[in-house]
């Protein structure tokens, strides 16, 4: 899942709400999301900026509430413990649907001030259906925003800004396969990206013990691009198997060098394809997605690209290979006999 900011809502832990006379404050938003075609880049920034600290704030309210909890059972028996947490959950759950909610509306948001290129007269987004979504949200298959936080790792500078990563798991645990009774919790290590750059990443999970495919570690690579949020390695393992240690590395990416095709030099794609067409088989057994920069020669008529290549690889050779095959298939002209382009194109799972 490549989620922008989700995961700064992962809440740090499972339960919620409190009594009234509790003493945990629940957070109170100051600032609104602006509608990306009317706002600036600045002004973006800003909001990206406030949304985070709210989700840190969200999650330091679950951390108070925990505390309280974990004090108010001491001597409870389980029946009573269990009519706490669910008292809690009543406080907890607005504030983190909230936060889910208003991360989903600037994504959107931020979508559209790329396509647009924003404005000069900043309104504030409608994002009452984000947060009521966040709220009916039942997903079975989680995706970043609907992990819980385990364990905080560090934050890295980079020359545009920062990049952080953290370990999180499923909420609560979870079939470990159809028909059967062992429970299992979903791990993952999650990489926030509040740069400019795009990060080749490595993440690693070593348990005490093994997952439910028999791998004490596993490892696993992706790319995580500007301003975004991805999960770049996961795990399934029984509940009661801990997991040890988690770490992730990465590198800047180095940018492209500039093409020396003139600005004037425009292409059009005559016939596209279908690139879900192209995703290999074994791809997406292997849960590998992820953008592929292609490069390409137009003749100027509408024909097939030649000399197609991967510039920027996806991190997966059978990705970047089926990238220069569906650009290939395409049919393009261009105002510029014999000039370069170049192409993105993005595999993601559904």
């Amino acid at each position: 899942m490549n989620v922008r900011l989700g995961a700064f809502l992962l809440c740090s832990l499972c339960f919620a709400a409190f009594q009234a006379n509790a003493e945990c404050d629940r957070p109170k938003r100051k600032f609104d999301v602006p509608e990306g075609t009317t706002a600036n880049a600045e002004q973006m920034a800003t909001a990206q900026k406030d949304i985070v600290a709210f989700a840190d704030a969200v999650a330091e309210y679950a951390r108070c509430l925990q505390g309280e909890l974990d004090q108010k059972s001491i001597g409870k028996s389980d029946a009573e413990k269990a009519e706490l947490g669910k008292s809690y959950a009543a406080a907890y759950e607005p504030a983190a649907h909230e936060a889910t909610g208003l991360a989903a509306c600037f994504n959107e948001q931020l979508d559209a001030f790329k396509s647009s290129g924003g404005g000069k007269s900043m309104r504030a987004a409608d994002c009452k259906r984000h947060i009521a979504a966040a709220a009916e949200q039942k997903s079975a298959a989680p995706s970043a925003d609907e992990l819980i936080i385990e364990a905080s790792g560090y934050t890295f500078d980079v020359p545009s800004g920062q990049w952080r990563f953290l370990l999180a798991r499923d909420p609560a645990p979870r079939a470990c396969a159809a028909g059967t009774t062992n429970q299992c919790l979903y791990r993952a290590v999650v990489v926030l990206n509040q740069s400019d750059e795009t990060l080749e990443c490595t993440g690693e999970i070593t348990y005490d013990g093994t997952d439910i495919s028999g791998n004490a570690k596993t490892e696993q690579k992706a790319l995580v691009l500007d301003r975004s949020t991805r999960i770049i390695a996961s795990s399934l393992a029984l509940d009661t198997v801990n997991a040890s240690v988690f770490n992730a590395k990465c590198d800047v990416r180095p940018k492209l060098p500039a093409l020396s095709t003139p600005s004037t030099c425009k292409y059009e794609v005559v016939k596209p394809v279908a690139i879900s067409d192209y995703y290999p088989a074994e791809s997406r057994a292997a849960g590998e997605e992820g953008p592929v920069t292609v490069e390409f020669t137009l003749p100027g008529k509408a024909a097939n690209p030649e000399d197609v290549r991967a510039v920027a690889s996806s991190l997966y050779p059978a990705l970047d290979e089926a990238a220069v095959h569906a650009v290939h298939d395409m049919v393009m002209s261009s105002s510029c006999p014999n000039a370069r382009y170049r192409l993105r194109v993005s595999f993601k799972l559904e």
